[in-house]
Formats: C-alpha cells, structure tokens, sequence
C-alpha cells in the first residue's frame, strides 16, 4: 500500500505542483520491480488521516503522537485493504552545503547551476571556490507493517533546491540563492533518488 506524497506533513507550496508526477515515479519504481500496488486517493486517504488523529486525541488511553496516529491509521486501513506493508513517502528538504559547486547529501551528488554571473565576477573567480549553506531536496520513505510499527526508512537525495545566483556578487562578495524553476523536474534525478531512499527494502538493479 503506498500513501499520497506528503500525506502525513505539511507540504511547502513549491512542492505542491509535483506531488502527482512524484507519486506516479514511485509507483512506477514499485511495479518495476514486480510488486502489486495499492493505493488511496488523496482524497480519501485523507480524510482516513485525518479520522485517526482525531480518534488519538480523543482517546486518554493513547499517547498522543505520530507513532500511535500510524498504528491507528494502518489498523483503519487494514479493514478495507489487503496489504504487506504500508509505505509513507515525502517529500523534505534538507540542508546540506555547496563546496566548489559540488553537493553531496542523502547518498546523490548533483552539480549547482550558476546564474546571472558577470564577467568581472567570473574573474575574480568568484564562482570556482564557493562554500555555501543550501537545501537539498530529498524523498523521505518510511515503511510500516500491517501493525502499524515502522520497520524501514530512509532518505534520498532528489534535487538542489536553488541556484547562485551571482547577482552583484562582484561587489557583495557573497552570492545568493534563488529558488529553482525547473525543481524536482529532472527525470533521472528523481529516479537516482528513488532508488537510494528505497535501497535495501526494494533493492535497486
């Protein structure tokens, strides 16, 4: 069973308009490697969230936390559906830092693409040994028995959140962030990100 993207979290509004395509790309991993799939729409898969957090904090006898919402959850779940596991994806960021344009975070390296830089900029070299502070863009899995009780996670990495902009860096000395128009759009990223944050639970080829 494999819940809507960012169902259990709050999702930033930058992430909204990719959870479908994000959704069908883990779908897509799964019955690549011959397993049956399950699903809710979003709709409903929300509204049953929902009911459990509800049914948690109504009740003295459950501590009122995510753990316990899960277990209610997979148990209301279970009730309507025939299930091995229950996998929660999400989308996240992560912060990590750029060093000579280079980042490695969450077990990827991507390249950060650099913007807007002027020729006196380019030399003084300012693009070639940058160290900045940046969020990396991961996908977050977790899985839970038909129990309830988390038995696999893990992160991996899917995109650079910003390019450097190098806007005025000539005089700043200090680049600056801009939030990317093509994130989370790279196909062979989401792909390569996939496969780490499912990697050992659905092993990659």
């Amino acid at each position: 069973m494999v819940l809507p993207v960012n169902l259990t979290i709050k999702t930033p509004p930058e992430f909204s308009p990719v959870l479908d395509d994000m959704f069908g790309a883990i779908a897509g991993y799964i019955r690549d490697r011959r397993n049956t799939l399950e699903t809710f729409s979003r709709k409903e898969a929300t509204a049953r969230w929902a009911a459990s957090i509800i049914e948690v904090k109504k009740s003295e006898a459950l501590e009122d936390n995510f753990e316990t919402a899960m277990r209610v959850y997979v148990a209301h779940l279970a009730k309507v559906r025939s299930f091995d596991a229950v996998i929660a994806p999400s989308i996240v960021y992560r912060t990590t830092k750029a060093r000579d344009r280079t980042v490695k975070w969450d077990g990827v390296f991507r390249k950060m693409k650099v913007i807007n830089l002027s020729d006196q900029a380019k030399k003084k070299g300012l693009a070639r040994a940058l160290t900045v502070e940046i969020s990396g863009v991961s996908l977050h899995v977790m899985v839970f028995d038909p129990d309830g009780d988390l038995i696999f996670q893990r992160y991996g990495g899917l995109d650079l959140a910003h390019d450097i902009d190098m806007t005025g860096a000539e005089y700043t000395m200090s680049p600056g962030l801009l939030l990317k128009e093509d994130l989370l759009k790279e196909s062979d990223h989401l792909s390569e990100g996939i496969g780490v944050a499912f990697d050992p639970y659905l092993p990659k080829r």
